[in-house]
């Protein structure tokens, strides 16, 4: 039998088109298998495949046997989808991708450099932490926090093109805030996330104007990670507490440092 190998980390769009392209060339069904290691288990990568090809009754997931021909899919889409571009992946596993968070650490990675993406995990942490104290869906925060600075990095001058068409109004806004706005829109374009619980939470992560639990959390976490340097007892206690009220100390004090430092009034 000849099968169709790839390391389906995961099976993107791609690919399924050109085993679809194999199939009508050839009219006989179609087999793939998972080959290589990969960022999720073996087990994990077989589950999308077999969901990605569950549509097409002539595309079927094997196991190698001794006697099988594979033939190696060439794409370089895989890698695409592992930076945050799940709009490549295939469409039957995208909604999979995103309620397990599959991938989310290495699109941080990709898009944030080592420093901010090293920032974001220790939010995302933080984060976990405050959902679990207040009995709120822990991986939903942890997600949050790894994804809120994912367009830190954008020049300004891009910045302000995409918010220009997007959100015209927030461009009078200091640019210090625009990745908040920016990071809802590379989400939805390119994560395909359309969650509004993380998406509003991160509009509201730089302002600390989200009304929430969740705006709260990634606020605070935003503000207390342990990579801070500055004494957060404080701010960590009232947050265990309350969210509401650690959220409204946390931007008191950030109101106050910024008058401190720069002499403005916010």
């Amino acid at each position: 039998m000849i099968v169709y190998t790839a390391p389906f980390d995961p099976i993107t769009d791609d690919e399924l088109q050109q085993l679809k392209i194999y199939h009508k060339q050839t009219r006989k069904p179609i087999a793939l298998a998972i080959v290589g290691d990969g960022i999720l288990s073996s087990s994990k990568r077989k589950k999308l495949c077999m969901r990605a090809c569950n549509p097409y009754r002539y595309l079927h997931v094997v196991d190698i046997k001794q006697d099988d021909t594979c033939i190696a899919l060439q794409s370089e889409t895989e890698s695409e989808v592992r930076n945050g571009y799940f709009y490549l992946s295939a469409k039957g596993i995208r909604k999979i991708l995103l309620e397990n968070g599959y991938y989310f650490e290495e699109v941080t990675k990709a898009q944030c450099n080592p420093k901010r993406a090293a920032h974001s995990v220790r939010v995302a942490h933080t984060a976990f932490k405050l959902a679990r104290i207040h009995h709120l869906n822990k991986q939903l925060a942890y997600q949050m926090g790894l994804l809120h600075d994912v367009t830190k990095k954008m020049s300004d001058e891009e910045g302000n093109q995409l918010l220009l068409y997007f959100r015209p109004s927030v461009v009078k806004l200091d640019p210090a805030v625009w990745h908040s706005y920016t990071a809802v829109i590379w989400l939805k374009q390119n994560l395909c996330c359309y969650n509004k619980k993380i998406l509003r939470a991160i509009e509201h992560h730089t302002l600390g104007d989200g009304k929430s639990a969740y705006d709260h959390i990634l606020y605070i976490a935003d503000k207390i990670e342990p990579g801070r340097h500055y004494d957060v007892t404080m701010h960590t206690k009232i947050a265990e507490r309350n969210l509401k009220q650690g959220a409204e100390y946390v931007l008191a004090d950030a109101k106050k440092y910024i008058l401190e430092k720069e002499g403005k009034h916010v």
